[in-house]
């Protein structure tokens, strides 16, 4: 066998169902080799960063590795900022990136590729002959896997065509089994849970799964404790009684004042981060225990009054049984007057807020993202892109379950969202894929991949947030009472530029055209991209 053949026997192993990519001299047999296979889908963007962008979607979405691949030189700086990304976001992917040969000096596209990718915080592989390539493929996997990181396996384009005999990964993606917390520092931790009056359960996106869910649900239920998340645990407490929502900037009314009022707050894998904190003020003067499945994000964090590391189940199960055993009663800090503000807020927002005034020719963003909330299926992904509408969007497109929010921010970069989208988009079947994206990013990164959206055709509505300034920048510019011109973007008309690439399009601009566009939604056949107009002077206000 070649070494192609060889690489794309390798993926087939493990088991990949989808390769993103975008093909060069050092890749394209490889590629060619997978799609002949017939094991899985070869999606091609028109940008490295955002095939492995799309890896990252990918892998948000389904809890499995993300692979993408790419050629070698300026396909490996093209895809910097989104391994950058991965790695800022504890995304586990493998970037299969070509090499130029060693010794020619003269190649336009020689670069120090180790550098560049350890400078990212991703790790480095080289694939060292063909007849070691699954045992390096099998450690890339693994690291990608246990570390949750970006690893990318360096193959030099000379090697291409090396024979080799078949090879074997043993290699299954681990499952590592973890033992619940133990010892004094949980007994304390029960201590202070007992003593407290109005405890709070705080979950993040590490406790997505069944069993941590029951095992929070059910540690809640008897101390009688409001359940919270963190923006990327959304939804994961969707329909219990109790349940407030986000803590932190996204916070309701009502939760708040449930989260001000705790005097215990119990975080399971939660990073406690100042956006889930609001600064600190949450957990200013409380005692806090942080529960998590391992220490690996700790480091930059403000520290909790205990530290457990252990199973988040098995934790809280633990904590229940020494409950049980005490015969410690409940806190009473749930009872039917929070029950009550909590369906008020529900019902509030089924509401649509009242119109705010703004610019001719642009709407309410607050009050068009509720009205297509309504119109949108209940169960859908959301990604959403980086720019100062996110709030808004994360606010008002709630989704269902923690995987189906899709976060695109971890480096604080915009444009990252459409190819996130695709990667979501592409692997998600059973309902639709949502990218708000402001005009900004998609002028960056967004436009050269409406091809990829046409050629594939996947259940996407795409929500361009265009209020025709760099946000950030506008806020910057006005709170400092200085002219704002810098920041305008002057976009194109996106709606056209959709049409033009084969997709359907419409043009939100008042009350009636959002009609139009929930219309549209409903009977939409495929990809939808809808332009919102806003006011940049109204975005936030």
């Amino acid at each position: 066998m070649k070494l192609h053949e060889v690489i794309a026997d390798g993926l087939k192993q493990l088991g990949v169902t989808h390769l993103y990519g975008l093909i060069g001299d050092a890749n394209l047999f490889m590629v060619n080799s997978f799609v002949a296979s017939g094991c899985g889908l070869y999606i091609a963007c028109n940008h490295e960063a955002n095939a492995v962008l799309a890896a990252i979607g990918h892998a948000q979405v389904t809890g499995r590795t993300g692979v993408a691949t790419i050629t070698h030189g300026p396909a490996l700086t093209n895809a910097a900022t989104a391994l950058t990304e991965a790695a800022k976001g504890g995304n586990p992917l493998v970037l299969i990136c070509g090499d130029t040969a060693p010794g020619d000096l003269q190649h336009l596209q020689n670069t120090d590729q180790k550098a560049l990718v350890l400078a990212t915080g991703a790790d480095f592989i080289d694939l060292r002959r063909a007849d070691t390539a699954l045992e390096d493929m099998e450690r890339a996997f693994r690291r990608a896997s246990l570390l949750r990181k970006p690893v990318v396996l360096n193959i030099r384009v000379d090697l291409q065509w090396d024979e080799t005999g078949p090879q074997k990964i043993t290699f299954e993606p681990p499952a590592p089994v973890l033992a619940p917390a133990s010892g004094a520092l949980l007994e304390e931790a029960v201590g202070m849970l007992a003593s407290a009056k109005r405890p709070l359960i705080l979950a993040g996106r590490a406790c997505i799964g069944d069993a941590a869910r029951q095992a929070l649900v059910a540690l809640a239920d008897r101390i009688e404790a409001p359940l919270a998340t963190t923006l990327k645990a959304q939804g994961l407490f969707d329909g219990h009684p109790f349940n407030i929502g986000i803590s932190g900037n996204l916070s309701h009314p009502t939760a708040t004042e449930v989260i001000m009022q705790s005097d215990c707050i119990l975080a399971f894998g939660a990073s406690l981060s100042k956006y889930t904190t609001e600064d600190g003020a949450y957990t200013q003067g409380k005692r806090v225990v942080q529960i998590l499945p391992d220490a690996l994000e700790t480091p930059r964090m403000a520290p909790p009054t205990i530290r457990l590391i252990g199973d988040i189940a098995g934790t809280a199960n633990a904590m229940t049984a020494l409950l049980d055993l005490a015969e410690i009663p409940g806190s009473a800090a749930t009872d039917a007057a929070l029950a009550e503000r909590l369906n008020a807020e529900a019902a509030a927002f089924d509401t649509l807020p009242a119109v705010v005034a703004t610019a001719p020719g642009t709407v309410d963003i607050t009050m068009a993202l509720r009205r297509l909330h309504q119109s949108l299926p209940r169960r859908r992904v959301l990604v959403a892109d980086l720019g100062r509408f996110v709030f808004s969007a994360w606010r008002n497109l709630p989704v269902t379950q923690p995987r189906d929010l899709v976060f695109t921010s971890h480096f604080g970069g915009i444009g990252c969202g459409i190819g996130q989208a695709i990667g979501t988009a592409t692997t998600i079947d059973d309902c639709p894929t949502v990218l708000v994206a402001g005009d900004g990013g998609m002028l960056l990164s967004a436009l050269g991949e409406l091809s990829v959206i046409r050629r594939e055709a996947p259940d996407l509505v795409i929500i361009v947030c265009n209020d025709g300034s760099y946000g950030a920048e506008h806020v910057q510019f006005t709170n400092r009472a200085l002219p704002p011109d810098l920041s305008m973007t002057d976009p194109p008309d996106f709606s056209a530029m959709a049409r033009a690439a084969g997709l359907d399009a419409v043009t939100i601009s008042n009350v009636e055209t959002l009609e139009a566009a929930c219309s549209a939604i409903a009977d939409r056949q495929g990809p939808l991209l809808i332009d919102l107009r806003l006011d940049p002077e109204k975005v936030f206000k």
